[in-house]
């Protein structure tokens, strides 16, 4: 009990200093405005006219520079990110066209196997996959766990062809013009006979 009234206590205490300091910085602009004012105000036009420029000069340079830091150190980050993501991806896609298709090439996987893919995938998932990815997957694997639930509920493969585009998606793509079944008829030849 007494832990929490300290915690309490010291968020109290953050949001005074966080108030205080949003008044100090508005006080001190206030000021700082009222004191560029008289002295412009005391200049005559052309050089006034002048600082002004090379002022703003300034600024926009800074503010470009600031601003292209930040989208190339963002991008740097998604194609760090990218370069994690579609080897993981592309190993559940090999995984799920074996599972899918084992019956026509005629090797299927052990119950063993399976689960120690779901466990390497949802660790590697956990670290690098998008929150879209996540949630879809813990929504979809209850279904994927059961084999038979797969091979003959066309609702399941529909959960999974949503899965399907949400790792597209995390991978760059826009999948746009792509309609419900177009994924899963990649590998479903007669899918367009479930869609609704």
């Amino acid at each position: 009990m007494g832990s929490g009234n300290s915690t309490q206590q010291t968020k109290w205490w953050q949001v005074v200093l966080v108030i205080f300091l949003f008044a100090g910085m508005a006080v001190g602009t206030f000021y700082l405005v009222k004191w560029l004012v008289l002295i412009f105000s005391g200049l005559q036009k052309e050089v006034a006219a002048a600082i002004v420029a090379a002022v703003g000069t300034v600024l926009v340079s800074v503010i470009s520079v600031i601003v292209g830091k930040y989208f190339e150190r963002k991008r740097s980050i998604e194609q760090e990110l990218r370069e994690k993501k579609i080897p993981m991806y592309n190993g559940f896609v090999e995984f799920l066209f074996k599972v899918l298709m084992a019956d026509k090439i005629g090797k299927k996987m052990s119950e063993k196997d399976m689960t120690m893919y779901f466990i390497k995938f949802t660790q590697e998932l956990l670290v690098w996959g998008s929150d879209e990815v996540v949630s879809l997957w813990s929504n979809y694997r209850r279904y994927f766990v059961d084999r038979d639930k797969i091979d003959t509920s066309f609702n399941n493969m529909f959960e999974l062809e949503k899965l399907l585009l949400a790792i597209r998606k995390d991978t760059g793509h826009k999948n746009k013009g792509l309609n419900k079944g177009d994924v899963l008829g990649l590998f479903i030849n007669d899918i367009h006979k479930y869609i609704s």
